[in-house]
């Protein structure tokens, strides 16, 4: 499998698994590398810089934790919000200079 395929594996995972859920919430750091030590630790070979590389910004661990805890709660499935992710990263890919607020982020 491909690097690629490996971290759509694990999200995909962790959209089907409350246990795997709960551990990739506090007091899992959210950052890279307390994402790529669940990641590890459930078979999956991830580095935090693998993870980067997928989802982009910093900004998007502290809102996974949140979307997980909102999940479970019964709000937005976590799903339908890893989904919105992507598609915020395609539209940034292609007109970088349209989103101000993670354009801004990165020269922060």
């Amino acid at each position: 499998m491909s690097q690629r395929e490996d971290i759509i594996g694990f999200f995909q995972k962790v959209c089907d698994d409350p246990t795997l859920q709960d551990q990739l919430k506090p007091p899992c750091p959210a950052n890279r590398d307390g994402v790529a030590n669940i990641a590890q630790a459930w078979g999956f070979n991830l580095t935090g810089a693998d993870i980067d590389d997928y989802v982009r910004f910093a900004a998007f661990y502290p809102q996974f934790q949140d979307a997980i805890a909102q999940h479970q709660s019964g709000g937005e499935h976590l799903a339908d919000w890893l989904n919105k992710w992507r598609k915020h990263l395609k539209k940034f890919e292609e007109t970088p200079l349209d989103d101000r607020y993670d354009t801004i982020k990165r020269y922060l």
